[in-house]
């Protein structure tokens, strides 16, 4: 689904993206949308990262309150909790729709720590 709106641009800015669009095979309107696509993917992704900040700082509380648990995170603040991951989901999309809303398992350590294993060679330079 599509809608119409008018956005202002600086002229000069339009035309370059006019010859530049025209010089890919594109049009502006394909390029603005991808981009502000990016754009809403980059404030979502800036929000879960204070999320996951503010969830740091509060683990050794929610660790006492909530381990093995699901807890909902938003604006730096618990908002929610369940035992279950997929009914947490559902009610946070209830309550908050498709703001971004940081959910993770109460684990012994805030953050979980990965190790990669390879086998791979690789030639020195």
């Amino acid at each position: 689904m599509t809608s119409t709106v008018d956005v202002a641009l600086d002229a000069e800015l339009y035309e370059s993206l006019k010859k530049a669009t025209s010089e890919q095979g594109t049009n502006p309107e394909i390029v603005l949308n991808d981009l502000t696509r990016q754009y809403l993917r980059d404030v979502r992704r800036r929000k879960i990262d204070e999320e996951s900040q503010a969830y740091q700082a509060m683990h050794p509380g929610l660790k006492q309150d909530y381990f093995g648990q699901h807890v909902a995170i938003h604006n730096g603040q618990l908002v929610d909790h369940d035992a279950d991951a997929m009914t947490l989901l559902r009610r946070i999309r209830q309550r908050f729709g498709r703001l971004p809303v940081l959910i993770t398992q109460v684990e012994e350590e805030p953050v979980r720590e990965y190790v990669i294993h390879s086998t791979q060679l690789v030639p020195p330079k």
